[in-house]
């Protein structure tokens, strides 16, 4: 690319990956029957989400039943993608000084919204075995 830029980089020389793109529905049976059988994905349901296998990314599909997302963030009815950064808590800390923070901070990950007022999700790309899976 020109102009000097590093793109895809997060300024500390580690890549910037997306992670899942997320969707709520009420009707999320209707929701990953479309995913399905329109595009051909599969994928596996976990109580109250569904993890459909695109080839380059993850489709989730989460239903009412989602108690771990923060209520506005789980009330729209676009997309959210998920970026995976290598320095979450930088990542937090430049958000929350610019306003654009959409949730606390969850030790590994944070909702942030964008000019738009699109929320997008920002998490850790390091492995703390707790368990809590962003790539399924």
């Amino acid at each position: 690319m020109s102009g000097g830029h590093d793109h895809g980089h997060d300024g500390q020389g580690h890549g910037v990956q997306i992670g899942p793109v997320m969707v709520w529905s009420s009707r999320r049976t209707a929701v990953e029957s479309f995913y399905r059988e329109l595009l051909g994905l599969a994928g596996d349901a976990d109580g109250d989400e569904t993890w459909l296998e695109a080839a380059n990314a993850k489709l989730v599909v989460h239903g009412e039943g989602d108690r771990q997302t923060p209520k506005d963030i789980a009330a729209q009815a676009g997309f959210v993608v998920w970026f995976g950064v290598a320095d979450v808590r930088a990542a937090y800390e430049k958000a929350r000084t610019a306003g654009t923070t959409a949730s606390d901070f969850f030790g590994d990950y944070f909702f942030a919204k964008d000019p738009d007022g699109r929320f997008v999700g920002v998490y850790t790309l390091e492995d703390h075995g707790h368990g809590h899976d962003h790539e399924h």
